[in-house]
């Protein structure tokens, strides 16, 4: 990192400071779902995806380590599927070989400001797998901003820890500011000792309360990590809603990242390996 990126930095962090002093209170009154009423869901009940619901991505499209292609996720016995295989030949013609898997978005199909949100799934087993539920802002195409309130990428829960000394585990974050030199990253206060249950082969919950004071991040139903203003003021602007999977490394190439995060390439796991991220539903909850 450049050292006007590292004075950029840290001035974008005084100001979110400043603004999280100016203007918030470190946490609001706790909510229950009492307080909140049920207005857009996903229960997968049907034999194909919601289009009215999701977007997917039907033209390959490199990611990472590997590709999106909308014929990598299926929908059958109540559940959205997402498959992670290698592909010889790719899905269409003139495709690459390589790791393909999917992401289904609710872009402009629907958007909510604030509520809890919840996704109920079992995690894909396998190494240099990338496994999210996540809001996205458009503002984040904006590589400029420095107002968080503008929009984020709220990622509720990220899978990247199969193959760790600790892999029943999730991670959440928060980024604002786009994608380019304004990039700010929050990582959530963590209230210890809650985590799923062995997720890669039973069902967990995964929630996020948004408000106009904290990100609440929750696993179970339990406060898992929670965020503040004098992190991050959060999110003031409807935000899109995203399922995916993606694969270690870049350019379409798989590389082992050589951390803690998404240990092993998917290369690992041999190449007629197929994992399946299995979501039960995806619920939107509003204030009362």
């Amino acid at each position: 990192m450049s050292v006007i990126v590292k004075i950029f930095s840290f001035f974008l962090a005084l100001f979110s400071l400043f603004t999280s002093l100016v203007n918030g209170t470190y946490h609001r009154e706790e909510s229950t779902m009492d307080d909140f009423e049920l207005v857009w869901s996903d229960e997968f009940d049907g034999d194909t995806l919601d289009t009215s619901k999701w977007s997917t991505r039907q033209a390959t499209e490199i990611r990472r380590g590997g590709y999106w292609n909308g014929d990598l996720l299926e929908v059958k016995d109540g559940h959205l599927v997402i498959y992670s295989k290698y592909l010889e030949n790719g899905v269409q013609e003139g495709d690459p070989a390589g790791w393909y898997t999917a992401q289904v978005s609710s872009r402009g199909l629907y958007e909510q400001t604030y509520g809890y949100f919840e996704v109920r799934c079992i995690l894909p087993e396998g190494y240099g797998q990338w496994a999210a539920f996540w809001m996205n802002s458009p503002a984040m195409g904006n590589s400029t901003y420095i107002d968080s309130r503008k929009g984020a990428e709220i990622d509720i829960f990220e899978s990247a820890y199969f193959g760790t000394d600790n892999p029943d585990r999730v991670s959440s974050a928060v980024h604002f500011g786009g994608y380019g030199i304004a990039l700010t990253s929050i990582s959530p206060i963590y209230t210890g000792g809650v985590h799923p249950v062995d997720p890669y082969h039973s069902f967990n919950t995964y929630g996020l309360e948004w408000n106009e004071s904290e990100y609440i991040f929750y696993i179970n139903g339990e406060v898992a990590a929670r965020t503040s203003r004098f992190q991050v003021m959060p999110s003031q602007t409807p935000e899109y809603l995203i399922l995916s999977v993606e694969m270690s490394g870049a350019n379409g190439v798989p590389a082992d990242f050589g951390t803690d995060w998404a240990p092993g390439s998917i290369e690992d796991n041999g190449r007629d390996f197929v994992s399946e991220f299995v979501i039960d539903y995806v619920r939107c909850y509003q204030y009362k």
